[in-house]
């Protein structure tokens, strides 16, 4: 009975925030982490989640594995796969300039400890499969060169930031994080999505499944993401708030335009590549969040590190629309 009286009005706001959101011209998903951050003031969360922390948290990551797998069902094997040396070396860059100019900026100039720098440089490196996804779902670009491009590179984006975790994790002697398997479960999800795709995508059951999975779970993820936000953490550290955000945003953008002599793209796609790569979402959330329960980091550094994730993750969405609005072509 719980369930129907906190899980179900939520399902339905969601919907509305998403179509109020179209008309307004303002992405879904932006529309439902928007209603997220309402959602996470005390006294609403207690009347739609109660006490039903847990199973909003299970809630959150079906919805992220269900946006991956749906990634993957609109993706093509064939393009992704032609497009493997240009995500190489995009994911190349774009990870390792932020990750480095995080770890030795915080470590030198915010007089951070190693772990703590390391940390913030791995939260940088970080790339969103699942808001990216949507977007480029959405716009109807998520088969075009560019778009297997940016979700093929933030895949392997990913896997480089979670096994340099995995290794400080290591070097500082803590292994049992369940954590991880929302990383494992993302690229299960979109490698099963590719899988359908190539054997079963206009089966009637896959189109059900499609439609129920977009109604009923992947609004959970974002909402979670808007749920993260604590308003308070403008207050904790502006400078390091400003720093952070800052950055992260410049280290993926000059990361991804220095991949240029090795690949075919124009400046204006590698530029929006790297607004693309931008977008940190669910990955760096959890990772962040590991680091704060296991003392790695304060509740400032943290609290920095997911509101990182949150602008850099809301903005790209009014990027592409308007330089896909400028140039029709750019993703091509």
């Amino acid at each position: 009975m719980n369930l129907i009286l906190n899980f179900i009005p939520i399902i339905v706001i969601s919907y509305l925030f998403s179509s109020l959101g179209k008309k307004l011209k303002i992405s879904s998903e932006v529309s439902l982490i928007i209603f997220g951050i309402f959602l996470g003031f005390p006294g609403l969360s207690n009347i739609f989640i109660g006490n039903n922390q847990i199973l909003f948290a299970v809630l959150s990551n079906i919805g992220l594995f269900s946006l991956m797998f749906l990634a993957g069902l609109e993706s093509s094997w064939k393009t992704i796969k032609k497009e493997e040396k240009d995500s190489f070396y995009i994911a190349l860059f774009a990870a390792i300039i932020p990750f480095f100019l995080g770890l030795f900026f915080f470590k030198f100039f915010f007089s951070f400890n190693w772990v703590e720098s390391f940390i913030i440089g791995i939260c940088m490196s970080i790339t969103a499969e699942a808001t990216k996804a949507k977007i480029l779902f959405e716009l109807g670009k998520l088969k075009t060169r560019l778009g297997s491009t940016m979700i093929g590179a933030g895949i392997i984006d990913d896997i480089f930031g979670l096994s340099l975790f995995a290794l400080l994790m290591l070097f500082v002697g803590i292994f049992d994080f369940k954590e991880y398997f929302i990383l494992f479960g993302v690229l299960f999800s979109f490698i099963l999505g590719l899988l359908v795709q190539k054997f079963a995508r206009e089966h009637h059951l896959t189109k059900k499944l499609e439609f129920t999975l977009d109604i009923f779970f992947i609004p959970f993820f974002f909402i979670s993401m808007g749920t993260y936000f604590n308003l308070f953490s403008l207050l904790f550290s502006p400078l390091l708030l400003c720093f952070i955000i800052i950055l992260a945003i410049v280290g993926k953008i000059f990361g991804t335009l220095l991949a240029k002599p090795f690949l075919n793209f124009n400046r204006k796609q590698l530029y929006l590549v790297g607004w693309a790569m931008n977008s940190r979402g669910a990955i760096e959330l959890a990772l962040a969040l590991i680091a704060f329960k296991a003392a790695l980091i304060n509740e400032y550094l943290y609290s920095a590190l997911v509101l990182m994730a949150l602008v850099t993750t809301l903005i790209f969405p009014f990027i592409i629309t308007k330089m896909i609005k400028n140039n029709p072509r750019i993703m091509y």
